[in-house]
């Protein structure tokens, strides 16, 4: 437990990114992104949780920490616009996800299955789980900036910016964020679905049948083109983008940790 205290205390400071009274790309929000990084690194190794472990704790703490090297490495190349605001809010999901895992870690089962046998040895399996992180990391940014415009619309419309308002992106970069993200999300998850059949393929499992995880991973995908598909089309803007970009993003939760919790603590 000493370890998942640690790593929750090293996510503090880039949460604490949301009290500033102008959220900057100074030293300062680079060392709470290192911090964050490195404590959950330091968690991993003392843990020993594989990145192909099929464990509830394991997929989210690997997830914290793709989201904070993806999130890290925009904010050092100065892209997409003004996304280091988002830092404070991501921080604090980045601590929920944290908090969750050290609960379950305390009241669960902490021997978890990993993946062994032929798959295990194939470039397919880490095709598919590197796909996996980074499309799930990209959603959940998407759904941070879409967050970001509800605030900002509602502020907006009320013509009564507020504190929380001030230090979010403006309107227009939420929105370029929060669609750009679902974009590469897209594209890298069409890897994840190919690699997860060959995957199947390498196991000797039936290539066709649909589980949970496949079933919430396409409707996940097909929710994504479809925004994509709208919002090239028609120019779709406001609320309705915001709910494909949260729907796509319960989907993926759905199918990626989701499924891990159910099959771990409630039937396992």
């Amino acid at each position: 437990m000493l370890a998942a205290y640690i790593h929750i205390l090293a996510l503090l400071p880039l949460t604490g990114q949301i009290m500033r009274p102008e959220p900057r790309r100074d030293i300062w929000l680079y060392a709470s992104i290192c911090l964050a990084a490195v404590g959950t690194m330091v968690l991993l190794g003392v843990t020993g949780e594989e990145v192909q472990s099929r464990g509830f704790a394991a997929a989210l703490h690997w997830s914290e920490l793709t989201v904070i090297l993806i999130f890290g490495g925009l904010v050092i190349c100065k892209g997409p616009h003004q996304v280091w605001r988002l830092a404070g809010y991501i921080g604090g999901y980045l601590l929920l996800f944290a908090v969750l895992a050290a609960v379950f870690r305390v009241f669960g089962n902490n021997v978890a299955e990993t993946v062994d046998g032929p798959a295990l040895y194939s470039g397919w399996l880490w095709a598919h789980i590197g796909s996996s992180l980074i499309t799930y990391a990209l959603v959940t940014l998407a759904a941070i900036a879409a967050m970001a415009y509800v605030v900002q619309e509602y502020a907006l419309k009320k013509r009564k910016p507020t504190r929380w308002s001030r230090r979010l992106p403006p309107l227009r970069d939420s929105e370029y964020m929060l669609v750009g993200f679902l974009k590469w999300s897209a594209w890298i998850l069409i890897i994840g679905i190919i690699s997860g059949f060959a995957l199947r393929y390498v196991e000797g499992q039936n290539l066709w049948e649909i589980d949970h995880k496949m079933l919430l991973t396409l409707l996940g995908f097909a929710t994504i083109c479809l925004l994509i598909f709208i919002h090239e089309r028609s120019t779709l803007r406001g609320r309705m983008a915001v709910r494909f970009v949260l729907g796509a993003w319960l989907l993926l939760t759905l199918a990626f940790p989701g499924v891990r919790l159910v099959t771990g603590y409630i039937i396992g």
